[in-house]
């Protein structure tokens, strides 16, 4: 009686086995997201007690929004179209092929790297993808904008009064002429000779030295260069630091749109950006995740407590020194297992972080292993209709109240693992269309680009100085 027993039971471990295998072996829990498909859906609730800013001397933290979140202030009092999820992917498709354009041209010269401070010619490329913006101060007296935190982009830029035509924004227009410490490059001069060598924008008739932004969505922008001090401080005073002069493009004429937002803030490593004219040797960004919390910005060097948690990959540094941020990635990992490729073949491909893009955009070939692996895992739900041709493996939710979602990481030269939160995995129209939040590369099949998606919840930090990018945990999730 006991043989039987011992064989039924027997039996029935190997049934169990025979119709649960697949599950237990494409979604192993250990690397895998146990989540309610309600909490996926972006809340429409600000909760800015969650995120506690950075303390700490010799640094100054700024509270970081996503401007289609809840917590955003810049479409309040203005009439504005709000962008819907194809459109934001659609933006950040054609930013991409504009950065792309701008990182495959050559370096600036030696001889204008000695030139004076403000002189050094600005790509001035964008377009209105960004995302996260903070509060800053331009002029003395202060008077307060709203920029777009941009890695991938190098002239810090706002709106200027008088304006010829402007797009609507949040803030109050930076009026020039009342700060006493505002400067006009002028045309004649030899700042303004120098960036038209390299950047002819238009006819220099005038006093001013004319610049002008060209859209990858067909818009564009038109102003002068200018100098003036910028100020960055914390709400409670304690983080400070100034500079001056400080090289600004006052827009004058603009078709384009940033959604209530001021302006950009270039946090690239061209001689023009804030952190090379701000002598800025380390920074750190949260990006919040999700869109209901705030963020926050931190430059300056972190703590020696928080510091052990971070870990680094070096930012990739060669003869012709790219002005964005390169590194090197190793590898991928769905639900714990590699993607069939060695290291070598991963990093043959360059690859930029760039807050400014929205999701992560891969080679086809590694994109098409990273959506194999995870639809195997993801199997046993419905398939839905793709986002356009933006974003191909989606899926219907709807008739879930809890759904396993394997974890993927990204690996990173020196041993670096960024493992991502869910909702650095899925980006979310509704709980019938949720989709993997990677796609192909558009513009060149042989690079990688890791956006903002990715980089939600956890602190990437840029040792500037030491030529170094480490992720470490994040307050804002």
């Amino acid at each position: 009686m006991w043989i039987l027993s011992k064989a039924f039971l027997l039996f029935i471990c190997l049934l169990c086995s025979s119709n649960n295998g697949a599950y237990a072996d494409d979604n192993d829990l250990s690397h895998s997201h146990i989540v309610s498909v309600s909490s996926l859906l972006p809340p429409n609730v600000c909760n800015r007690t969650r995120t506690a800013l950075p303390q700490g001397p010799d640094k100054a933290s700024l509270e970081v929004v996503s401007k289609y979140g809840p917590c955003s202030r810049l479409n309040q009092g203005i009439s504005t179209h709000a962008p819907s999820l194809e459109e934001i992917l659609r933006q950040d498709q054609q930013r991409l092929h504009l950065k792309n354009s701008r990182r495959l041209r050559k370096p600036f010269p030696e001889f204008l790297k000695r030139t004076e401070a403000f002189t050094f010619p600005a790509k001035i490329n964008d377009t209105v993808a960004d995302e996260y913006y903070i509060l800053v101060a331009i002029g003395e007296p202060k008077q307060y904008v709203s920029l777009l935190l941009d890695t991938g982009s190098d002239v810090t830029w706002t709106q200027c009064k008088p304006c010829i035509h402007c797009f609507q924004q949040r803030d109050p227009f930076f009026y020039a002429s009342k700060s006493k410490t505002f400067f006009k490059i002028p045309c004649n001069s030899t700042s303004c000779r120098i960036l038209r060598e390299s950047f002819p924008f238009g006819n220099c008739n005038s006093k001013e030295c004319p610049f002008n932004i060209q859209y990858a969505d067909g818009s564009g922008s038109g102003g002068f260069w200018a100098t003036d001090r910028i100020t960055i401080q914390e709400a409670n005073s304690n983080g400070y630091f100034t500079r001056y002069p400080f090289l600004l493009g006052c827009i004058n004429n603009s078709s384009g749109d940033k959604s209530g937002a001021s302006g950009i803030m270039g946090l690239d490593r061209s001689p023009v950006s804030i952190i090379t004219r701000t002598n800025t040797s380390y920074f750190s960004y949260c990006l919040p995740s999700p869109y209901g919390s705030t963020g926050y910005i931190t430059f300056g060097k972190t703590d020696t407590v928080n510091s052990k948690f971070i870990k680094y990959t070096p930012i990739v540094t060669t003869s012709e020194q790219s002005e964005f941020y390169d590194i090197i990635l190793t590898g991928i990992s769905v639900g714990g297992k590699k993607l069939p490729f060695n290291t070598s073949y991963f990093t043959k491909f360059g690859a930029i972080i760039d807050s400014g893009n929205i999701i992560t955009r891969l080679p086809p070939p590694i994109y098409a292993a990273l959506r194999s692996a995870f639809h195997k895992r993801m199997k046993k739900y419905k398939k839905a209709k793709g986002l356009e041709d933006l974003l191909d493996t989606c899926y219907d939710l709807s008739a879930y109240k809890t759904v396993v979602v394997p974890k993927i990481a990204i690996h990173f030269l020196g041993g670096v693992d960024l493992e991502l939160d869910v909702r650095g995995t899925l980006v979310v129209k509704s709980v019938s269309q949720v989709c993997l939040g990677f796609a192909t590369y558009p513009s060149d099949p042989n690079s990688i680009t890791l956006g903002n998606v990715q980089q939600r919840g956890h602190e990437v930090h840029y040792d500037v100085a030491g030529r170094r990018l480490g992720f470490g945990p994040g307050n804002c999730s």
